[in-house]
């Protein structure tokens, strides 16, 4: 085979490598428990806080266990709507744990649906496994009713 063929086979060898490891966080040790998480604001019926929980299938310690990258789908209709309890930081291998709190403050939000993106990331972990939350307001005066600290006090086990 010419040395020109060796080294095209060469090279599609390595790109097709580095695309199957940059495809994102398939291979990652840190695996949630759960990658969608729904809240409904309806009346005086208020969402229950949600755990975040994240299993460490590595042989590592995880450390730095936290919620990042949260974006918000459409900022301009109502932004800063959840709210992440930290809980704990650091996951042994091999160990499902709750690692924080999620939970909602619709406080003058409109009646609609709203969402968000966001990751959790680990000290350990290059790069941040992914979910999405969403929020559905059935009724406009609901978040209103509530007490804002809400979430402070919320069970989470």
């Amino acid at each position: 085979m010419p040395r020109s063929c060796h080294l095209l086979a060469l090279l599609t060898l390595v790109t097709s490598a580095a695309g199957a490891q940059g495809s994102g966080a398939s291979g990652t040790p840190l695996h949630l428990q759960t990658s969608r998480f729904e809240f409904v604001e309806s009346g005086d019926a208020q969402p229950p806080a949600k755990p975040l929980r994240v299993h460490n299938g590595g042989t590592a310690q995880f450390t730095d266990v936290r919620l990042t990258r949260l974006t918000y789908a459409d900022s301009a209709r109502g932004a800063a709507w959840l709210v992440a309890l930290p809980r704990q930081s650091s996951v042994a291998p091999d160990e499902l744990a709750t690692v924080g709190t999620l939970c909602v403050d619709a406080s003058g939000l409109a009646a609609g649906t709203y969402r968000a993106t966001g990751g959790v990331a680990a000290r350990e972990v290059p790069q941040p496994v992914a979910l999405t939350i969403t929020l559905v307001v059935t009724d406009a005066g609901a978040g209103a009713r509530h007490a804002a600290g809400r979430c402070a006090t919320a069970n989470t086990k």
